[in-house]
């Protein structure tokens, strides 16, 4: 009965052993790999908050923020004030992606950023930027590489422009924090006006771009650049004997850190002036009491020739963190805007006149800003602003969009100020 017993197991054995060998020989299916999204693996290409797209040797960002603004602003006097809003709602979601791929090269770079806006019972999406760059090259749409200093008043910033514009661009880099850029951009987010005998714009269609060069510079002290910018001014009067102009601008800025104070302190100071190309120094033209005319040009009163405006400006800022959540940020500018003599909209010395005219005039703005970061990502911020523009002739005073018969004024001021709550990612 054992050796039975001994038999069968030892069979059993047996044909499971064969079974295991036949079922060696038979083709096995390997598991798919997993691709996990993996963290971008050096700083070059990728840096904090990239990761890597599955399946791809690209590293991608995605951020943005969401914000909700409260505004107050003087509005002018020469409207009704009551169809005037002095209060505004604003509220914004913005969503950016920044793509980066290493190539033998250099980094290959997307980014797009995509705000939508809603206020005044409307709402609208637009591309604030969207550009590639490459071995030095930046093609799209980005902030000009004339800009320096942008601000730091959320209500206004005058003397200060930073827009972004369509460009092409080549960046060669140095060493040692130095680099110039060179840029044709589109001269048409740079137009004011010209004006002929009639009051009637006469700007051309753009036959040339906004050329634009700078020189950067940028370590641990801080950074500084020099910048200019031609501009071509354009007329659109055919078989007319009147010669194109071409406008210029020049700036220089420099931020110098003041960790010596306390971590984070800085100070911003920025120069520019511009002829022809009045957009560059950024010259305020509105306060609640009356407006000015601002234009790149005239018709000379003769009709043979443009003359061009001359406008300057200066900016400084300071940023001092009182604590490492609060900072303040306070921020002044000047500057002047000189219409030529030879302009046929060009008052007469001492005439009373209309709002809106166009004359001489110099502008001042005087403004701060208090932040509270009460934890990562979250952002409270307040500012007021008073800006003033002193006119060469006496402007008639309105009151709910009637003109005074008596009362006239050499300056006019605006007070404007704006509460933000901002949540990023």
């Amino acid at each position: 009965m054992k050796l039975a017993k001994s038999l069968l197991l030892g069979s059993a054995a047996g044909l499971v052993a064969v079974a295991g060998a036949q079922a060696a020989d038979l083709p096995v299916r390997a598991a798919a790999p997993v691709d996990y999204v993996r963290t971008c693996p050096n700083a070059p290409i990728g840096g904090t908050g990239f990761f890597v797209i599955p399946g791809t040797e690209t590293c991608l960002q995605i951020s943005g923020y969401v914000r909700a603004e409260y505004r107050f602003a003087e509005n002018l006097d020469t409207a009704v004030n009551r169809t005037q809003d002095d209060i505004n709602f604003f509220a914004r979601g913005s969503i950016a992606f920044d793509a980066r791929t290493a190539t033998e090269m250099g980094t290959l770079r997307s980014f797009i950023r995509i705000n939508a806006d809603r206020t005044d019972g409307a709402g609208n999406a637009v591309l604030d930027q969207g550009f590639i760059q490459f071995a030095g090259l930046t093609a799209g749409r980005i902030t000009s590489f004339f800009s320096f200093f942008g601000g730091n008043l959320m209500t206004a910033s005058e003397g200060l422009s930073d827009p972004s514009v369509e460009v092409l661009a080549y960046t060669a880099t140095f060493g040692s924090g130095f680099s110039a850029t060179v840029a044709v951009e589109d001269g048409r987010a740079r137009r004011t006006n010209i004006l002929n005998a009639a009051g009637v714009n006469i700007y051309g269609g753009q036959e040339l771009p906004d050329l634009v060069a700078n020189l950067n510079v940028a370590q641990a002290w801080g950074s500084a650049q020099v910048m200019g910018a031609l501009h071509q001014v354009r007329h659109n009067v055919p078989n007319v004997a009147i010669d194109d102009e071409l406008g210029w601008a020049i700036g220089a800025g420099i931020n110098i850190r003041l960790p010596m104070i306390a971590a984070g302190d800085a100070l911003w100071l920025q120069a520019v002036y511009a002829d022809g190309a009045v957009s560059y120094a950024d010259a305020p033209n509105l306060v609640s009491e009356f407006s000015v005319g601002l234009n790149d040009a005239y018709v000379n009163v003769l009709g043979t020739s443009l003359v061009t405006t001359e406008a300057w400006s200066l900016a400084a800022a300071f940023r001092h963190y009182w604590t490492p959540t609060i900072w303040q940020d306070i921020q002044g500018a000047y500057g002047e805007v000189d219409v030529p003599t030879t302009a046929a909209f060009q008052a007469a010395p001492g005439a009373i006149v209309v709002t809106g005219t166009v004359q001489d005039y110099t502008w001042w703005q005087l403004g701060t800003r208090l932040n509270w970061r009460p934890v990562s990502g979250l952002t409270f911020s307040a500012d007021v602003a008073y800006t003033e523009i002193d006119t060469e002739n006496r402007v008639w005073v309105y009151n709910n969009g009637v003109q005074s018969v008596t009362a006239t004024n050499d300056d006019g001021s605006r007070w404007a100020g704006r509460l933000r709550i901002q949540r990023d990612f």
